[in-house]
């Protein structure tokens, strides 16, 4: 036999117990194999890779692995937050059913490309598809008020967590050579300073900061060629920062979402 009829060839099953999807498909090896094969499609899909940006995609391969082995009827050792919480950051970013829809379309191709049955992409697809209320519900009305009455600030740590996030932040700016180039002869202190108090205020701190507003205080390098895809580096480098200290993914949409609603300003547009 191919390894393609290996890894998705039937299962036998007794009368008393039937077959599950997860041994159908062809069990653990088959999993792993849709999975990445999955990411690499959805990550170059730009109906959806955004919802990516700043994860840590070997985390979440495993994680989506060990949850498919689990939806699929396999062992279960799933450990991660359910469908709704662990979308909600998501929802809250946007997520709605045209990107599902994209991602039950990838995970077709993923299927098809890995000669799966017919029968057995529908199966799957349902299984995918029971998920769809829970996976787009968002935060229920007491965790937005939760969320709402502390600031982000105050849930990421306070100034503690702003001071440790700028200094790490601008480590990797300034070895990011998409950007360091708009901070040379920049007196490096002052520019944290400044950045530890605006993103204070900006998170729903106190307000200490009294720099130049976001065009004013860009315009110069707009000049010089500041433009969206420095922009998302430096987004990319916030997210990779947060992630690094261990903030919760719903905690870093947050901030991304505030540093995103910047971005007119900082580019002059």
């Amino acid at each position: 036999m191919g390894f393609l009829s290996k890894l998705f060839g039937g299962s036998s099953s007794t009368p008393e117990k039937p077959a599950s999807l997860f041994e159908k498909i062809g069990g653990e090896d088959a999993v792993n194999a849709a999975v990445d094969i999955f990411y690499r499609k959805v990550l170059s899909d730009d109906r959806i890779s955004q919802f990516f940006e700043g994860v840590d995609m070997e985390k979440q391969a495993a994680k989506q692995k060990a949850f498919l082995t689990m939806a699929f009827g396999g062992p279960n050792n799933y450990t991660g937050e359910d469908m709704r919480k662990g979308h909600a950051h998501l929802v809250a970013k946007g997520l709605n059913d045209s990107h599902f829809d994209a991602v039950m379309e990838n995970l077709g191709a993923t299927l098809t490309e890995l000669s799966v049955p017919g029968d057995l992409i529908a199966e799957a697809a349902a299984i995918a598809e029971s998920t769809r209320k829970d996976v787009l519900a968002g935060y229920t009305e007491e965790e937005k008020k939760a969320m709402s009455s502390d600031s982000l600030y105050d849930r990421i740590g306070g100034e503690a967590a702003v001071n440790a996030a700028v200094d790490i932040f601008y480590r990797k700016v300034l070895s990011d050579d998409r950007i360091n180039s708009f901070f040379e002869g920049v007196d490096m202190e002052k520019q944290a300073a400044k950045q530890k108090a605006f993103l204070t205020f900006a998170f729903g701190g106190p307000n200490n900061y009294s720099g130049e507003d976001m065009r004013k205080g860009h315009a110069h390098l707009v000049e010089r060629g500041l433009n969206d895809s420095h922009f998302d580096a430096v987004v990319e480098n916030l997210g990779a920062t947060l992630k690094e200290l261990n903030v919760p993914d719903d905690l870093i949409a947050e901030a991304a979402a505030i540093a995103e609603s910047t971005r007119n300003d900082v580019l002059g547009k």
